[in-house]
């Protein structure tokens, strides 16, 4: 069964009618009057829902069934990654961690980042797809460009915080060790690593816990997939 975006649907919807571009979509896939298809609300709700009218290109769907976190993890589970060189790179990392459950990106400029132009919307568009192809019900939200001196503070929001580092421990910390209550947040550096000053600063977080993924050194994006899926399977 497709699935569709819509941000209008509510859990108390009964009909919605698709904005322009996801009609578009729709009609790319081909769906026709009285079609079955998944409806993902991107803030929680996912609707089974069937299309009763096109009209001048335009879907308009009758929900069926609602349900709610579908397809989600039971905490807050965000990212902190940096801005990667590649504009290519940066599309690809989004759309593997919107696949892998992440709810909260934060793009950081540290001092071993090359800065470039951030494209938000383009970059909405490829978690936007890539939650539809997962099925999920969340949209992860992106959040502005900020330097690496806000890490702390967005860190603070986090009960436990798991950092990438080539030296840190090869095993995960123990379920006593550690609380989601405010959600799990990622760290992972840019490649050539933090500078002797950011590792200061990371060290000095409450509750934050070095994880090595490997042997090698990894790309920043290799490093947030696999820090990503690895966390995702060991702490739900």
């Amino acid at each position: 069964m497709e699935c569709l975006y819509s941000p209008h649907l509510k859990s108390e919807s009964t009909n919605i009618i698709l904005d322009s571009d996801e009609s578009k979509h729709a009609k790319v896939l081909r769906l026709r009057e009285h079609d079955l298809v998944l409806v993902s609300s991107g803030t929680g709700t996912l609707a089974k829902a069937r299309i009763i009218e096109i009209n001048q290109g335009i879907y308009t769907l009758s929900i069926e069934e609602t349900r709610h976190n579908v397809h989600e993890l039971s905490f807050r589970f965000g990212i902190a990654l940096p801005l990667l060189s590649s504009k290519d790179r940066m599309e690809y990392v989004i759309e593997k961690l919107t696949e892998l459950g992440i709810t909260d990106i934060y793009p950081i400029i540290s001092d071993r980042v090359q800065v470039h132009s951030f494209d938000v919307e383009r970059l909405n568009a490829k978690a936007i797809a890539a939650m539809k192809q997962s099925k999920r019900s969340i949209l992860p939200t992106l959040h502005a460009l900020e330097q690496f001196s806000s890490l702390s503070d967005i860190a603070a929001t986090y009960s436990t915080i798991i950092m990438g580092d080539i030296h840190g421990n090869t095993e995960f910390p123990k379920e006593d060790q550690l609380s989601k209550d405010k959600g799990l947040l990622l760290c992972i550096g840019p490649e050539g690593g933090f500078s002797e000053h950011e590792m200061s600063l990371l060290r000095s977080i409450p509750n934050i816990f070095p994880i090595r993924l490997g042997h090698s050194r990894l790309r920043a994006e290799t490093a947030a997939l696999a820090l990503a899926a690895i966390s995702s399977f060991h702490f739900e």
